[in-house]
């Protein structure tokens, strides 16, 4: 299998092409796009229902977005209120700077749009990480790792790095699509132009046969640092570089399409790519300190008709395929696409293959397009499709989604860690958006 981690009506809105110096990418890394189509799932429904059960076990691990916390209390107030907090870019744009750089690195497209990596070296050996938002542990195989997966991955060599340092400390973390533990190592680590000193990051000794078939080494988590189950909540890659002031305190994505072969995904350290986007950044405040990149989002329009205009939370996570979204949301939003039938014996929605319905998400009071194509999950059949939408109570009564790139890849995202706020941008105009 592949890896595929899953994972207001009244607002402030904030505009800006970016705050930071130096927008315009300062280094570019050429990677190469590769295809790869999943086989080992007997049909698209199938594949789905496994999505549902991974994006569970991924977000059943976080407790404290269960009922009783306080996080999911003020989440709920914020709701509530109907009224999201004022962001602080304002500050950023009285002339707060930053010391960092900049650097834009190509990134790879993981079957079909699954997920997006890119490479990394630590010491002097090269392998590849996936880009995950959801989640904030790095770890890459270890050379002593026996595991199926380890067999057909690039694994590190402590003993070929003069850099490298044992820390030694136990780690684990569970995954939807598996697990992986093993111990710390500290060792210099080099992503597009910049090298993070000293990074603390996992030695994956143990990694589930649900990893197999896997594309990427392992895995970059992106969130905040106290999602990290390293230490407590060490330093992740991007917190280091902002600490050693070696970026700004932001990343920024443009994810590519897998059938538009012109178009090319870019991460870019720092700052912004320009060349990706249309107008003004809109910028959406982290609404809680859990160490999601949690946000509002305003409502859903489908085919022009408002459907949803009612403040929802929602978790912005590059390693997420689907949009996963309350079950009665998910209902709302499949009355209005013409031909849509609910599947309840597996729990998804079937669409038409040739659907023009376009489903819009509003963050920020801007409303950004999912064209239909992105939509259709898979085919069931020469006529039949299931939905790229897929109904998950993560954790009820709180109506969460989990926005992923059925969403990310239609947008330029911008993840502003120093601000604590994602910004989004209408992707320039090509052959996939018209």
């Amino acid at each position: 299998m592949k890896l595929s981690f899953l994972f207001i009506i009244t607002v402030i809105t904030i505009n800006c092409i970016c705050a930071y110096p130096n927008n315009k990418p300062l280094h570019t890394i050429n990677l190469v796009k590769r295809v790869n189509v999943a086989t080992n799932f007997t049909n698209a429904i199938e594949k789905a229902k496994y999505m549902r059960q991974e994006t569970l076990n991924k977000y059943s691990n976080y407790k404290d977005l269960k009922s009783t916390s306080s996080s999911m209390s003020y989440i709920s107030s914020v709701i509530a209120s109907k009224k999201r907090p004022l962001s602080n870019i304002a500050s950023l744009s009285n002339g707060t700077k930053s010391k960092g750089g900049q650097s834009t690195l190509y990134i790879k497209d993981v079957n079909l749009d699954e997920g997006y990596y890119a490479e990394i070296i630590v010491g002097n050996q090269k392998l590849s990480v996936l880009l995950d938002t959801g989640s904030s542990n790095l770890w890459i195989p270890n050379k002593n790792c026996t595991s199926a997966f380890c067999q057909n991955h690039n694994k590190f060599d402590s003993n070929q790095s003069p850099t490298f340092k044992s820390e030694g400390n136990q780690w684990s973390i569970l995954y939807g699509t598996g697990s992986a533990s093993g111990v710390t190592g500290i060792d210099d680590l080099k992503i597009g132009k910049f090298i993070a000193d000293k990074q603390i990051f996992g030695l994956a000794d143990a990694v589930s046969n649900n990893f197999i078939s896997t594309e990427s080494d392992g895995i970059l988590g992106m969130a905040f640092d106290n999602l990290n189950t390293m230490d407590n909540g060490a330093p992740t890659l991007i917190s280091t570089l902002i600490k050693q002031k070696k970026i700004n305190p932001l990343f920024s994505f443009h994810f590519s399409h897998y059938y538009d072969f012109d178009d090319q995904g870019t991460l870019t350290l720092g700052g912004v790519d320009k060349s990706k986007f249309d107008g003004k950044i809109t910028y959406n405040p982290v609404i809680s300190n859990i160490g999601f990149w949690l946000i509002l989002l305003d409502g859903a329009i489908v085919n022009k008709n408002p459907t949803l205009f009612a403040v929802r939370p929602a978790i912005i996570d590059t390693g997420t395929t689907l949009l996963i979204i309350p079950s009665k949301d998910a209902a709302e939003l499949h009355k209005q696409i013409p031909g849509s039938e609910f599947d309840s014996q597996d729990g998804v929605y079937i669409i038409p293959c040739d659907t023009t319905a376009v489903v819009s998400l509003i963050f920020g009071g801007v409303e950004y397009k999912i064209p239909p194509r992105d939509l259709i999950f898979l085919p069931i059949s020469g006529t039949q499709c299931v939905s790229a939408i897929l109904p998950v109570d993560l954790f009820p009564p709180l109506p969460i989604w989990l926005v992923g790139q059925a969403f990310l890849k239609n947008v330029y995202s911008v993840f502003d860690v120093g601000n604590k706020q994602v910004g989004f941008a209408q992707n320039k105009e090509s052959v996939h958006s018209k």
